[in-house]
């Protein structure tokens, strides 16, 4: 096992481990390899021209790209848990108006 698969092994446990609850559906798995790809290519075309515009859309395609392969978003999954909790929380009561 090299040092590259020790590495990618170590960055896909941190990812699992964030993205427990924030599990994708097919079709945005799909969406986001083919627009982490599309950003991803068109960054790599702009490093010399425009650097800092290149490394921020290096990021968002690489975010992406890692999203859609893996099929765990922490941000969903945080979103989720959030409203889990905020559901957890709530009591509704129930007011009646009685109109003549």
């Amino acid at each position: 096992m090299g040092i590259v698969d020790l590495a990618f092994n170590k960055v896909k446990e941190k990812i699992d481990e964030t993205c427990a609850h924030g599990e994708i559906s097919d079709s945005e798995r799909v969406l986001s390899v083919v627009a982490g790809g599309f950003i991803l290519a068109f960054s790599v075309k702009r490093v010399f021209r425009s650097p800092l515009t290149a490394i921020s859309g290096l990021t968002l395609g690489s975010a992406l790209l890692t999203r859609g392969i893996t099929g765990s978003c922490p941000i969903k999954g945080a979103i989720n848990q959030g409203v889990e909790d905020i559901e957890k929380n709530v009591t509704v009561i129930e007011h009646r108006h009685i109109v003549k």
